[in-house]
């Protein structure tokens, strides 16, 4: 088994990762419907979202609204 398979993957519902960002279900489902979003896996029916993917679109958007907002870090060479 290859090593990035060996750790544990958490996979989060809709309705649970809707929870963790304080957002409707809907959204998220528009959101796959528009090709936005986080990646999703479908097992079957059911939709998940792997935790690293939340994580990996988390720090997208955060880079995204530093940029929107002008809000840069620079190194200081004294």
């Amino acid at each position: 088994m290859r090593a990035a398979m060996q750790q544990e993957q958490y996979l989060l519902s809709t309705k649970h990762l809707s929870r963790r960002w304080n957002i409707a279900p809907r959204t998220l489902e528009r959101w796959r419907a528009e090709g936005q979003g986080p990646q999703f896996i479908r097992i079957g029916r059911h939709i998940r979202y792997r935790e690293t993917d939340i994580l990996d679109f988390e720090a997208e958007q955060m880079e995204a609204s530093k940029r929107r907002n002008g809000l840069t870090s620079q190194r200081c060479i004294a």
